[in-house]
């Protein structure tokens, strides 16, 4: 499983990872891990990024090395673009994670104000 991209069976969200454990040794650590933004991207958009880059930024070379019109891979980059923004959005406060969850009624009111 490409741990990047997992998402909650439940709501869809993205998940956490909270364990690593080195096979060697045996040593097992816990807690929240972040995950790169890089390895959230789906293995085609990986591969662009990687074409990218061995181009130089080279829109031209990347249309050659992806076999598709200029077009069309000047798209495909704009896209990335977009996505990657979209990742690096700050994230939700508390505050609103809580009326989130009230506003879906996975929490009473009482707990809410709690949890504020």
């Amino acid at each position: 499983m490409d741990i990047g991209n997992a998402k909650c069976p439940e709501c869809g969200r993205a998940m956490t990872p909270v364990a690593c454990e080195c096979q060697h040794c045996d040593i097992k650590m816990e807690g929240k891990f972040s995950v790169s933004i890089l390895s959230q991207l789906s293995p085609d958009d990986q591969a662009l990024v990687i074409a990218f880059v061995h181009s130089f930024g080279s829109i031209k070379k990347i249309q050659e090395l992806l076999d598709v019109s200029y077009p069309t891979a000047r798209a495909r980059i704009t896209d990335l673009i977009k996505r990657l923004d979209s990742t690096m959005e700050a994230p939700e406060s508390i505050e609103s994670q809580v009326l989130e969850k009230l506003d879906r009624g996975d929490i009473s009111f009482h707990e809410a104000m709690k949890d504020l």
